[in-house]
C-alpha cells in the first residue's frame, strides 16, 4: 500500500505541474478567443447588436435624407406662395405709385416671423421699401426674387419687384428634433438587445446550477442526480456528460472497494487506473467550475457574494467596473464598509440580526433599487436582488447579490419626466394661443365682412357694386380657411369633440342642400338630395359637425365637376339593433376623377391631389382631411371610389342612436330657454332698446348700423363695467336685450353677466353673448353663467336677426342688398353727360387708375357733349395717362361752356 500512494501522490504532483502552464498561459487576446469559441451566448448576443446596430444606421440616415428633402421643397413652396401674396399686394400701390400702401404691405409682412428681408425695388433696381427681421443672431435662409406687373383690361405693365429672405430656422429646428428623436429610439433599441442577452444568459445559466447540485451530491457519496442538460449537443451537454461519467467512476470505485478483498493480486494495478481516472474527473470538475466562474465574469451585472461575517467572498469583472475595486482588494473586505453608503450601514447590520434570528426576511429574493458607494466616495443608484446560496459546508450559506448600475436609466426617467412637462405646457400653450389667435382674427375679420355687407345696402356705381361684392365674398372664403385652420389645430391637440344630442335628420340635410345648392347652380348642375326609406326621422349625434362634412363633400364635388351633377344619398344600413342604426351617406358627382395615387394622399393635411402651382382648382388641402377626422371621432370612415373622367364617390357608415320629437323639443328649451320663438311679454307700443357692450369701435360702428336697419333703438358702452353701471342706474325695463361681448378691458363679458344675474332686477333681462373665441367649451360657459344665446364673430346678420326675433319676439328679416346705381346713358341728355363730365375730372384729379375704366364706359355719353376735336384730344391724353392733361382739358369744357 505505501509504494502505490507514493505513485499516486507522485502522478498528482505532475498532472498539476503539466497543466498549470495550460490554465496560467494566455494572454487576454487568447482568452477572449477562447471565450468566442466556447460561449455561444456571446457570439449570439454580439451578432444581433452588430445587425440591428447597422440597419437601424442605415435606416436613420435614409430617414433624415427623405426628411430633409421634403422639408426644403415645403419650404421653398411657402416663399414663393408668401412672394405671390405679396407680389399681388404690392402690384396696384406700385402702380399707383402710393408709398404708403406699399410701405404698410411691407410692414405686415413683419407679422411672418419667417421673414428675414422684404425689399421693394423699381423697375430700375431702385430700393422703394425694405423690411428687416430684428433677429441679431445669423439664421439660414433662402432667397426668392419676383417681378411685379400690374395690369388692367388692355396691358400689363411691369411696376417692380420684391426680393425676399425666408428663415430656414423652423425647418432645421424640426430636424434636428427628429434626429434627437431617432437617436433615443436607437439608444432603447440597444437597451432592449442587451436586456434581452442578459434574460438569455440568465436562462442558458440554469443547468449549471443542476450540475453544482449534482456535484455537491457527488461529494456527499450521493449518486442519485438529475440533470437538465443531458442530451444536449453543446457546451452544457458535454459537461453534463462529463459529470456522470464522473458519478459513473466513483460508483466503479466503491464496486472496486468492495472487491478489493477478493482481488488483493491485481490491487496495485487496478488502484492506479482507478486513480487515474478519479484524478482525471477531478481536473474535469476543476475545469467546469473554471467554466463556471468566467461565466460569472462575463455577466453584465455585478456579482458580490458575502459570508455570514459579512466579509467579501466573491468578486466578478462587473463588479470592479462598477465599484472601482480590483478582485484581489474586494475579497476579504467587510461588505458595508466597501459599497455601501455610511447611510445605509447601521439598517444594513440590524436586518442582518433580524434575518438570523428568523424574525424577518429582509429584501431577500426580492428586487429593490438603493443607492451603492463607489471607490472614489460617489454614490450612485443600483437595482439590487439578494438571494441565499448553500456552501459545501454542512449548514452554511452565503448571500449573492446581483447589482446593476441604474444611473443611465435614472437619467433617461428624468428626461422623461422633464420632456412630459415641457409637452404638457406646450400643449396649455398651444391651446392659449389658438384662443387668442380666434379672437385677433375674428374681431377684425367682423368689421370687414359687416362693413361689406352694409355697403352692398346703400347706393354703389357698378364697378364700386362689383369690388365690394368680390370683397364680401373673398372675407367670407377667408373665414372658411380661418375655421378650417382651427378645426385642425384643434384635432391634433386632441380638444375636438362630438357632442350626442336629439335632432332631426331632415333638418341637417335641408341646411346642407339650402347652403350648397347656389353654387352647384351658378355652375348649372343637376343636384340630388334623397334620403331612402326607412331612414328614422330622430336621430341623437352631432347635427353640426355632420353637417360640415357633408357641406365639404357636396361643395367639393361642385368645385370639381364641369359638367353633369351630383347627388347626396342616406340610407339605412342593416336594420335597428339595441336602439341604434348606421346610417350610410354618400356623394357622387361626375367631376374629373382621380387616379389611385391620388386618392392614396387625398387626406393628407395641406395636399390636393394635383399639387402644382398651375393647378386649376384652389384651396388649402385641409377641407377632407377635417372632414376624415370628424368622421372618425364619430365613429366612421370615409371611403373613395374614383375612376378619372368618370367622376368620385365619397362615402361613409356612421352609427346615431334613435331618438324622438320629444326628445328635440327638450334639447331645444335647454338651448334656446323656455321663451322659444316669441316672448308673450314683447313691447309692441315702443321701438326695442338694444345695449350693445362692445370694445372695438369698428364692430360697434357695424353692429350698432345692422341694429337700426331693423328699426331698433341702440345704446353703446365700451366695456362690461359701463354696462352694469348703464343698466344699474336705469330702469330694469330700460333695455330689452343686451348684447355682450365677452373678451373686453377693464371687465370682461363673463364677470360683467355674473354681476347682472345677481341682482334679481335683471333675472328675465336676455343677455346674448357675443365672441370672437372660436374654443369648445365657451358656449357652454356662456349658459352656465345665465346668458340665454350666443353669437360668434364674425357676425352673420341671418344669424343675428333670427336671436333677436327670438328673444325680442318680433319678426326681422335680412335686408338684400341694393343694386348697383346706373351709369349714365346718352338717352338721359345733356344732365347725364354733364355729370360723367364731371365724375371724370374728378377721377383723372385724384390720379385715379379707375379713371381709364370709367372713360371708356362713359365715352359714348362724352361724345354727345364734347366736339371730335375735343374727344381726339381727350382720347390721346387717356391712352397716354396724362392725367394733368386731362384733367385741364375737362375742366377747361366745364367752366368755358365748350360742351355742344
Amino acid at each position: 500500500m505505501p509504494p502505490t500512494k507514493s505513485r499516486r501522490r507522485k502522478a498528482c504532483i505532475k498532472e498539476r505541474v503539466i497543466k498549470r502552464p495550460l490554465a496560467d498561459g494566455g494572454g487576454p487576446l487568447t482568452q477572449l478567443r477562447l471565450a468566442w469559441r466556447r460561449n455561444i451566448l456571446l457570439r449570439l448576443g454580439f451578432g444581433i447588436f452588430v445587425a440591428v446596430a447597422l440597419s437601424t444606421a442605415i435606416y436613420t440616415t435614409y430617414v433624415m435624407q427623405t426628411l430633409r428633402s421634403e422639408a426644403e421643397q415645403n419650404l421653398h413652396e411657402r416663399a414663393e406662395r408668401l412672394a405671390a401674396v405679396l407680389s399681388q399686394a404690392l402690384a396696384r400701390p406700385l402702380f399707383d405709385i402710393n408709398s404708403a400702401a406699399v410701405s404698410s404691405v411691407v410692414d405686415a409682412s413683419g407679422a411672418t416671423p419667417e421673414v428675414l428681408v422684404l425689399r421693394v425695388l423699381a423697375p430700375g433696381g431702385a430700393e422703394l421699401a425694405s423690411y428687416v427681421s430684428p433677429l441679431k443672431e445669423p439664421v439660414a435662409s433662402i432667397r426668392v426674387h419676383r417681378d411685379i406687373r400690374f395690369s388692367d383690361l388692355r396691358r400689363s405693365y411691369p411696376v417692380g419687384a420684391i426680393e425676399l429672405v425666408y428663415s430656414r430656422q423652423q425647418m432645421d429646428s424640426d430636424l434636428q428634433r427628429q434626429m434627437f428623436n431617432t437617436v433615443a429610439a436607437n439608444l432603447l433599441l440597444a437597451v432592449a438587445i442587451v436586456l434581452s442577452i442578459f434574460i438569455v444568459g440568465r436562462r442558458a445559466a440554469r443547468p449549471f446550477a443542476d450540475i453544482r447540485a449534482g456535484l455537491e451530491k457527488l461529494t456527499r457519496g450521493e449518486t442519485d442526480i438529475k440533470l437538465s442538460g443531458v442530451g444536449r449537443e453543446d457546451q452544457v451537454g458535454r459537461l453534463s456528460d462529463a459529470v456522470l461519467r464522473f458519478r459513473d467512476t466513483l460508483t466503479r470505485l466503491r464496486d472496486a472497494e468492495r472487491e478489493l478483498r477478493d482481488l488483493n493480486a491485481e490491487l496495485e494495478q487496478r488502484i492506479g487506473a482507478r486513480t487515474a481516472e478519479l484524478s482525471h474527473s477531478m481536473q474535469q470538475a476543476r475545469d467546469s467550475q473554471a467554466k463556471l466562474q468566467t461565466i460569472v465574469d462575463t455577466a453584465l451585472d455585478a456579482v458580490v457574494r458575502m459570508d455570514l461575517e459579512g466579509r467579501i467572498v466573491g468578486w466578478n469583472r462587473q463588479a470592479e467596473i462598477i465599484f472601482g475595486w480590483s478582485r484581489d482588494e474586494a475579497l476579504g473586505m467587510a461588505l458595508e464598509k466597501t459599497i455601501m453608503p455610511p447611510r445605509f450601514r447601521y439598517e444594513h447590520r440590524r436586518g442582518m440580526q433580524r434575518y438570523m434570528n428568523g424574525t424577518s426576511s429582509g429584501v431577500m429574493n426580492t428586487r429593490i433599487e438603493v443607492y451603492a458607494l463607489r471607490r472614489s466616495g460617489e454614490e450612485f443608484p443600483i437595482e439590487l436582488a439578494i438571494t441565499q446560496v448553500k456552501t459545501e459546508e454542512r449548514d452554511s450559506y452565503e448571500f449573492c447579490a446581483f447589482i446593476r448600475d441604474i444611473s443611465e436609466r435614472r437619467e433617461r426617467e428624468q428626461k422623461l419626466v422633464t420632456a412630459n412637462v415641457m409637452a404638457e405646457a406646450a400643449n396649455i400653450a398651444k391651446s392659449e394661443f389658438l384662443a387668442n389667435m380666434s379672437h385677433e382674427i375674428r374681431t377684425p375679420m367682423s368689421a370687414v365682412i359687416g362693413m361689406a355687407y352694409l355697403a352692398l345696402r346703400t347706393e354703389l356705381t357698378p364697378r364700386q357694386h362689383d369690388y365690394v361684392s368680390k370683397m364680401h365674398r373673398a372675407a367670407l372664403t377667408l373665414l372658411g380657411i380661418i375655421n378650417d385652420i382651427l378645426d385642425f389645430s384643434k384635432i391634433e391637440a386632441g380638444r375636438l369633440e362630438v357632442e350626442a344630442i336629439p335632432f332631426a335628420l331632415e333638418e341637417v340635410l335641408a341646411n346642407v342642400h339650402s347652403v350648397t345648392a347656389q353654387r352647384a347652380a351658378d355652375k348649372q348642375l343637376t343636384y340630388v338630395t334623397e334620403t331612402a326609406p326607412g331612414v328614422p326621422r330622430y336621430l341623437e349625434g352631432d347635427p353640426l359637425r355632420l353637417g360640415q362634412v357633408l357641406i365639404n363633400l357636396v361643395n367639393n364635388a361642385v368645385k370639381f365637376t364641369r359638367e353633369g351633377g351630383l347627388e347626396l344619398r342616406c340610407q339605412l344600413e342593416g336594420g335597428e339593433a339595441d336602439g341604434k342604426v348606421v346610417l350610410r351617406f354618400s356623394v357622387r358627382d361626375t367631376g374629373i376623377g382621380m387616379t389611385p395615387q391620388q386618392k392614396s394622399r387625398l387626406f393628407r393635411a395641406f395636399s390636393q391631389a394635383n399639387g402644382s402651382t398651375t393647378r386649376q382648382y384652389g384651396g388649402t388641402g385641409l377641407g377632407l382631411s377635417i372632414s376624415q377626422q370628424l368622421v372618425r371621432l364619430m365613429g366612421g370612415n370615409i371611403d373613395v371610389h374614383s375612376e378619372i373622367d368618370q367622376g368620385s364617390t365619397f362615402q361613409f357608415d356612421l352609427p346615431f342612436a334613435l331618438s324622438d320629437a320629444a326628445a328635440l323639443s327638450v334639447q331645444a328649451a335647454v338651448h334656446h330657454g323656455v321663451n322659444g320663438d316669441a316672448k308673450p311679454d314683447a313691447p309692441s307700443q315702443r321701438k326695442a332698446r338694444v345695449l350693445l357692450a362692445e370694445d372695438s369701435l369698428d364692430n360697434q360702428d357695424v353692429t350698432r348700423e345692422l341694429l337700426e336697419l331693423q328699426g331698433l333703438i341702440v345704446e353703446v358702452v365700451d366695456n362690461g363695467r359701463e354696462a352694469v353701471d348703464r343698466l344699474m342706474a336705469s330702469d330694469p325695463r330700460s333695455f330689452d336685450l343686451v348684447l355682450m361681448d365677452l373678451g373686453m378691458p377693464v371687465m370682461d363679458g363673463h364677470q360683467a353677466t355674473r354681476l347682472l344675474r345677481a341682482d334679481a332686477r335683471f333675472s328675465e333681462l336676455p343677455i346674448i353673448a357675443v365672441t370672437s373665441h372660436a374654443v369648445a367649451g365657451v358656449q357652454a360657459r356662456c349658459l352656465e353663467e345665465g346668458m340665454q344665446d350666443y353669437i360668434s364673430k364674425p357676425i352673420d346678420p341671418q344669424r343675428l336677426y333670427r336671436v333677436l326675433s327670438r328673444w325680442l319676439g318680433m319678426p326681422m328679416n335680412a335686408m338684400p342688398p341694393l343694386s348697383p346705381s346706373p351709369l349714365p346713358d346718352a338717352a338721359d341728355g345733356p344732365a347725364a353727360a354733364r355729370k360723367a363730365l364731371e365724375e371724370l375730372s374728378a377721377l383723372v384729379a385724384e390720379f385715379s387708375g379707375d379713371s381709364v375704366d370709367y372713360f371708356a364706359r362713359c365715352r359714348p355719353v362724352l361724345s354727345t357733349v364734347l366736339s371730335p376735336q375735343l374727344m381726339a384730344r381727350l382720347d390721346q391724353h387717356m391712352a397716354q395717362y396724362e392725367f394733368e392733361a386731362a384733367g385741364k382739358l375737362l375742366a377747361d369744357a366745364i367752366n368755358n361752356g365748350e360742351a355742344t
